[in-house]
């Protein structure tokens, strides 16, 4: 009598079949691995990665090594290995690699070694446009830990943003290659702030105690951002508020004033700029900056002209040094 496997055991259908050693449909496979059947068939159409089994009258379907090496792409694709890659790393492993495929199950498989990306703008939008997010965040990732997160905004995201604007192609729903970066570079600016958070608190006992309020319109909220985890690294805590509730300039200094902030920095040109950097520097105790290429129309002592996030991040930290 054959033991048939136990309803409660957790393991579809798929997981069930393929260990026995049953050819799987592309259906079958699709809901294995969590993909789409489109993206199976893009596999073999790209990368070769297609079923090799074959019953005469009927649709060729994956055999438990097609399976072996699908899970192989798929775990790599998933740490964010560049598609092609990852194809010839699953194309090229011995048989006997495969049965130690990583499962997607939940058991354990081979530890995967993140090799160094290539990273450049176009290659960031290009992972964006696929859309690739775990590539998108490992090279976001990867520039942060070689060069900082103010040069990984400055020489990587926003150029790569820059193009992606200026693409004359539609999206399918639910693709933004924007937003994609724009996510991973929020990402990053968590993980640095965090970090630079946990570091001061081992070395001091306290949090940071001097802050600085970053105001910024939506256009440059994401660069308020960036400075705001680069200062995090310098011991600066930061706050970014939205231009459109900063309201008017009584309520600006009281936003400061609850933050205990000592400097004020204004990104861009806000609308009602000009009155409320007015308003804070003539109460003298509150040092503003203006960032961007276009800043407030207003020149009064307190008041500093930046023009890049690295001078923003390096002046504001050396006024609260001091």
């Amino acid at each position: 009598m054959t033991a048939t496997p136990d309803a409660g055991d957790g393991r579809d259908d798929s997981a069930i079949q393929a260990q026995e050693g049953v050819p799987l449909t592309v259906a079958a496979v699709a809901a294995r691995l969590g993909v789409a059947a489109s993206t199976l068939r893009t596999w073999d159409r790209r990368y070769g990665l297609g079923p090799t089994a074959h019953e005469a009258g009927a649709h060729r379907r994956y055999s438990p090594d097609d399976v072996a090496r699908l899970e192989r792409m798929r775990h790599f694709t998933l740490q964010g290995v560049a598609p092609a890659d990852a194809a010839r790393a699953a194309m090229s492993a011995d048989p006997e690699d495969l049965q130690q495929a990583p499962s997607l199950d939940g058991a354990p498989g081979p530890s995967v070694p993140h090799e160094p990306l290539l990273v450049d703008p176009l290659s960031l939008a290009a992972a964006a446009m696929e859309p690739d997010q775990p590539r998108v965040q490992r090279m976001l990732a990867q520039e942060v830990r070689e060069k900082g997160i103010v040069r990984a905004w400055t020489s990587l995201a926003r150029p790569a943003l820059s193009m992606l604007g200026k693409r004359d192609r539609s999206d399918r729903p639910g693709v933004d290659p924007e937003e994609m970066v724009q996510a991973a570079v929020l990402t990053a600016v968590r993980h640095v702030t965090a970090q630079a958070e946990r570091g001061h608190h081992a070395r001091t006992g306290a949090e940071p105690r001097r802050t600085v309020l970053l105001c910024a319109g939506h256009d440059h909220r994401l660069r308020a951002h960036v400075i705001g985890g680069a200062l995090a690294e310098r011991g600066v805590s930061a706050r970014v508020l939205r231009a459109e509730n900063a309201g008017g300039a009584a309520d600006l200094l009281a936003a400061l004033d609850s933050r205990g902030a000592r400097v004020l920095a204004v990104l861009g040109h806000p609308p009602g700029a000009e009155e409320l950097v007015r308003a804070v520097a003539e109460r003298g105790d509150i040092e503003v900056f203006l960032l961007g290429e276009h800043p407030p129309d207003v020149w009064l002592p307190r008041v500093r002209r930046v023009r890049t996030p690295s001078a923003a991040v390096e002046e504001i930290a050396g006024i609260l040094e001091d």
